[in-house]
């Protein structure tokens, strides 16, 4: 099959979106598949580069975040149409939008990634209007998903919020899936801070993470002294959560590292914590639980990440730092439950394999080729 996978940014592998296209990418092309990234790229083989463009409003956090908007060329899209059989839409912003309206009109089939929530843009402009939200839902749904021949949602969570905001156009749920590099490290390869126990989470540094929630946790536990916290991850409040994290009695460490750096860090840490409020998966969550780490997350409505807690000791009330601290507190107090639950980390992972999720793409592409025009088009308005 020839795909063309189009998303803004293709160089920026701190984000989540990125990282999976690109993995996905990698197995598709091994077999045997002709993939082509049309996107704000370097030039390299395989790779169609557009120009980039910032928005207003967002222009300056979107920098600080290493995400940049791509400027949709018609003609390198009307040229990319005619030469694929299916286009691949990994996000809803102006590229999409323009590759989604052309593709219609020239009756190329479409799959379109559900990676974006509204919450993900204004939480990180400190709008928290649930009338807004709402509002970047249904411009997501009347300039994209609702056109796509499928709609792919990375966890039943997403699936499910799509629908409340009114998703029309068929949807099936493909994780992300962890990669099967993600796995323990031998004893002893990953970083150790003598008596200390390391606490770890990752993802970028940006509002809805609630990093600042997980800091000011650290503070408070009766463990505190012993605590070395690590956050990997790079993004626009790092200085502001550096100066929180000075107040620590173990300051936190800092660092951005490879996908393959991640590893020893997954094994070595006695748990990961995932604040965050919002999430479409989790893939953070999901690579420490294969590298044999528990995770405690917040307990979200607008997150999936709630589906890999093992159980309810995992899982606290998002946003509430109260709830934080004792659930830190609780699994810290019984290092010896915590350490058994490793085994239960790496079976619940083994049920999102990438591989499975890989299978699961190709068979949905060649659904859609083999079906495409069986359901009706929802008329498209102009915008």
């Amino acid at each position: 099959m020839r795909i063309a996978m189009v998303l803004d940014s293709w160089d920026d592998q701190a984000n989540g979106a990125v990282v999976s296209t690109r993995r996905f990418t990698e197995w598709l092309r091994a077999a045997g598949h002709e993939i082509t990234i049309v996107a704000n790229a370097a030039p390299e083989p395989g790779v169609v580069p557009l120009p980039t463009f910032e928005v207003p409003l967002f222009g300056g956090i979107m920098r600080r975040m290493r995400f940049q908007f791509a400027r949709p060329d018609r003609g390198i899209l009307a040229d990319m149409l005619a030469r694929h059989d299916l286009i691949h839409i990994q996000f809803p912003f102006w590229l999409g939008v323009r590759a989604m309206r052309m593709a219609r009109a020239a009756g190329v089939p479409t799959v379109a990634t559900f990676h974006v929530q509204g919450e993900h843009l204004l939480y990180n402009i400190g709008v928290r209007s649930e009338t807004l939200v709402a509002l970047v839902y249904r411009l997501f749904l009347r300039t994209v998903y609702d056109h796509a021949d499928r709609v792919i949602c990375p966890s039943d969570f997403t699936e499910r919020h799509l629908r409340r905001y009114g998703l029309r156009a068929p949807s099936v749920v493909i994780s992300n899936g962890v990669p099967s590099i993600f796995r323990p490290a031998p004893p002893g390869t990953g970083p150790s801070f003598g008596d200390k126990v390391m606490v770890l989470t990752v993802g970028r540094l940006a509002a809805e993470k609630r990093h600042d929630l997980l800091i000011e946790a650290v503070r408070r536990s009766r463990h505190a002294a012993r605590i070395q916290l690590v956050i990997l991850g790079t993004g626009p409040r790092r200085d502001e959560l550096e100066r929180r994290g000075a107040m620590l009695t173990n300051p936190p460490i800092f660092d951005f590292v490879s996908t393959e750096d991640l590893i020893p860090y997954y094994s070595a840490a006695v748990l990961c914590v995932h604040a965050s409020e919002v999430e479409v998966e989790g893939m953070a969550v999901l690579e420490a639980l294969a590298c044999g780490t528990p995770c405690l997350v917040a307990d979200s409505p607008r997150s999936a990440t709630p589906q890999f807690a093992l159980d309810e000791r995992y899982l606290f009330t998002s946003g509430s730092l109260d709830a934080l601290v004792a659930k830190l507190d609780a699994l810290l107090d019984d290092p010896v439950r915590l350490d058994a639950d490793r085994e239960r980390a790496l079976e619940l992972a083994r049920s999102y394999r990438f591989e499975v999720s890989a299978e699961r793409l190709i068979a949905l592409y060649g659904e859609v080729l083999r079906t495409r025009g069986t359901r009706p088009v929802v008329n498209q308005e102009s915008h």
